[in-house]
């Protein structure tokens, strides 16, 4: 019977176990993978990455040069049966940007099969933060390095990526991503290279990862923003974009964009719609603006932590979002 308990606890502690696909995207050597100190991967290139595999819910990685010893270890706490993306970036003894493992739930199919699950990784250490177009329109706002965008659920078509510094509608590079066959499919997009490489670096590139463990490079291609100079100072309709960071401390930015000269009053509020306080009340002239806020009320105190709702008003439009405080 004790033999038969022991055989049932290790088979329940085999049965903890989450799915973790794991890209390599820190220049430059081949690295092999350790789990619990065990080999577990070996000789893993630059770019490249594996498919599904079955870790422990607690376990530690271990990254090591091939053939070489581990350099770095991470713990990580998983969810049983769930499905994560785990990618190394950063750079090896720098002190900007190191060497580090950046986790993220994955999706393993689009929500139908017209569809495709898009995930977007800021893997470009000396990159600023950058919007993301897809056909002309804006994707992705904000992204920072290191920073995951959460899955959008884009239709399964062809698409021209552009990437620009977040703020400006001139590209940094433009890519082709034809997604028209993977429909029902997801896949994780990340930003790799160097925006500005030396002569033995890796270039600025974008790349699509699958959790089959397929990986292709996106070819450049023409860009597809054709904003003209009144355009891009005038915005064509009104718009409340979600405030960075969320959720935030101190402080966080509320931008918006006016199709022409209004009235603008932005307002905070409670969950019980209590007036928290005015951060705009005023005529602003047609354009993209912005406004702070530091998490204070109208007569300079600090509000509590907790979810806020900010709402912006015109003459003919008002529009609010929700955003969160944390002490």
């Amino acid at each position: 019977m004790k033999k038969l308990m022991l055989l049932m606890f290790s088979s329940f502690l085999i049965a903890q176990t989450a799915q973790v696909q794991i890209i390599h995207n820190s220049p430059y050597p081949v690295v092999d993978i350790y789990v619990d100190d065990a080999l577990a991967l070996e000789g893993v290139s630059y770019r490249a990455c594996t498919g599904l595999v079955d870790l422990p819910v607690s376990t530690t990685v271990g990254i090591a040069p091939t053939g070489d010893a581990v350099i770095a270890e991470f713990p990580f706490t998983l969810m049983e049966n769930g499905s994560y993306v785990v990618t190394a970036s950063g750079i090896l003894n720098n002190a900007d940007t190191p060497f580090d493992l950046k986790a993220s739930s994955l999706d393993t199919a689009a929500e139908n099969s017209q569809s495709f699950a898009l995930k977007v990784l800021h893997g470009v250490t000396d990159a600023p933060a950058v919007d993301i177009y897809a056909n002309g329109s804006l994707l992705v706002e904000n992204l920072s390095y290191g920073s995951y965008a959460g899955y959008l659920q884009v239709p399964a078509a062809d698409y021209t990526i552009d990437v620009t510094a977040h703020g400006t509608t001139t590209p940094v590079a433009s890519f082709s991503a034809p997604l028209a066959t993977l429909g029902g499919g997801s896949g994780v997009v990340y930003a790799s290279g160097f925006l500005a490489p030396t002569s033995t670096d890796s270039a600025f590139t974008l790349i699509l990862a699958t959790p089959s463990g397929y990986t292709v490079e996106l070819p450049a291609t023409s860009t597809a923003l054709s904003v003209s100079e009144y355009d891009a100072a005038t915005p064509k309709m009104f718009s409340l974009n979600q405030n960075y960071p969320n959720p935030f401390n101190p402080s966080t930015k509320i931008s918006y964009n006016l199709p022409q000269n209004d009235m603008v009053t932005i307002s905070i509020y409670d969950l019980m719609g209590r007036s928290v306080k005015t951060l705009v009340s005023s005529n602003q002239a047609a354009g993209y603006h912005s406004v702070r806020w530091d998490a204070t009320n109208d007569i300079g105190e600090p509000v509590s932590a907790g979810m806020y709702v900010y709402m912006v008003q015109t003459s003919n439009f008002s529009q609010s979002k929700k955003m969160i405080f944390l002490k």
